[in-house]
């Protein structure tokens, strides 16, 4: 427990790793196994890279630097204006995304007499949930760090026990599909692009490792990696196990997790495994829950501190928690509509900002260490933001790419 290098490495993973993550292979579906796996390994190499630039901004700054507070360093108040905006925006919706989305995993454990009414029954369910795993963040980052290695260890034991009803399932055929159109891949890119979003949490490891710019570094690179072999495994799985055009009847009739695991249920003959699907999203969602916490209330404490305002525990816990409880009770909708255009949002935290920040640091700190690749690497990870970004909006606004579930 005292590793903190692999608690930051389960911190970055398990924010990663959520539940939306077993619906993968729907969005999957139509281009194979083959071109899923060259799109999750570029996507590896993209967001690693742009978690160490993240890393070597830190190395220059005091450890409780947020990501604002480095904007402002280098592009101004009006940089840092922005870039706050930005990220609480969209810390604020996935919150409210998880405190809405809770109620309804939740609502299957609770016992029958608490079902009656069942709407009451969610919101209980969603503010036990909030409440409860808000402490646990306002208390500190340690504490957080032991509850997510449980949680996060859980999380594994239940993905092993899927992979287990599956694998023996797995046919050769099955993962040689060829994709049925290969523009799919850009129409998969946006939605592939937000699993791998947890560079908001770069702040709050570095400061949870004071600094240590190899240890902040191998933690984003382990932990990047983890999300990779653990998406590439469950493709392999499921991609194995369902014939191609089985997946694509499966958008025609259900494009939900709950069409899926009807269609795992008919191939692998368990009745248990829609059971153990619902603990690993609850297990995922506890993960995340507390990642993107972590990094709002990073967020929130850079904010305060830099108007001198009060910031102790309380205060930032009740800033950080309260917001997306009260606008998911009451109206969430004011953040969820706007958030259909998270991968713009992420394209620029994830990518464009690491590189523009980078690009400034080694101009003001050439004697720091820097990434390898140098400017040409730069230039490559915000043309594929470009792209990335080009293919969401083509993929919301036109008919130029075909539509995948996600």
């Amino acid at each position: 427990m005292k590793n903190k290098v692999l608690g930051s490495t389960l911190i970055i993973a398990g924010t990663a790793v959520g539940a939306g993550m077993l619906a993968m292979p729907l969005t999957s579906a139509q281009m194979g196994f083959g071109l899923t796996f060259v799109l999750l390994f570029l996507l590896w190499i993209l967001l690693t890279y742009t978690a160490l630039l993240y890393a070597e901004v830190h190395q220059h700054d005091k450890n409780d630097a947020g990501i604002a507070s480095l904007t402002e360093k280098y592009f101004g108040k009006n940089g840092r204006l922005f870039v706050n905006f930005i990220l609480l925006f969209f810390m604020y919706a996935v919150l409210t995304a998880y405190v809405t989305g809770s109620g309804d995993l939740l609502f299957g454990l609770l016992p029958e007499s608490m079902m009656g009414n069942g709407d009451l029954a969610r919101k209980i369910s969603s503010l036990m949930f909030s409440i409860g795993f808000g402490l646990i963040v306002t208390l500190g980052i340690s504490v957080a760090d032991v509850t997510n290695r449980i949680s996060f260890s859980f999380k594994v034991l239940v993905f092993i026990a899927i992979l287990f009803l599956l694998f023996n399932k797995v046919s050769l055929p099955n993962l040689q599909a060829s994709p049925t159109n290969n523009l799919l891949f850009f129409s998969a890119m946006p939605v592939f692009f937000m699993t791998f979003g947890f560079h908001i949490c770069t702040p709050t490891i570095n400061e949870y490792l004071e600094g240590d710019n190899k240890k902040v570094k191998l933690a984003c690179f382990l932990g990047s990696t983890g999300i990779f072999i653990i998406y590439i495994v469950w493709q392999f799985a499921t991609h194995g196990v369902l014939e191609q055009s089985t997946l694509i009847e499966i958008l025609n009739k259900d494009p939900s997790l709950n069409g899926l695991i009807e269609a795992f249920k008919v191939t692998t003959g368990s009745n248990h495994l829609g059971e153990i699907i619902r603990i690993f999203s609850i297990l995922a969602l506890i993960t995340s829950y507390i990642g993107v916490a972590l990094g709002l209330s990073s967020a929130v404490k850079d904010l305060l501190m830099h108007f001198n305002l009060r910031h102790d525990r309380i205060t930032i816990g009740l800033i950080t928690f309260l917001p997306p409880i009260i606008v998911g009770f009451t109206y969430p909708k004011i953040f969820l509509s706007a958030f259909a255009f998270a991968g713009i949002i992420f394209a620029f935290i994830g990518v464009i900002l690491p590189v523009l920040l980078t690009y400034k640091a080694r101009i003001a700190h050439p004697e720091g260490t820097q990434t390898r690749g140098g400017t040409p690497a730069l230039v490559i990870a915000t043309l594929f933001a470009v792209v990335i970004m080009i293919a969401y909006l083509l993929s919301i606004f036109t008919d130029v790419l075909p539509t995948v579930t996600g």
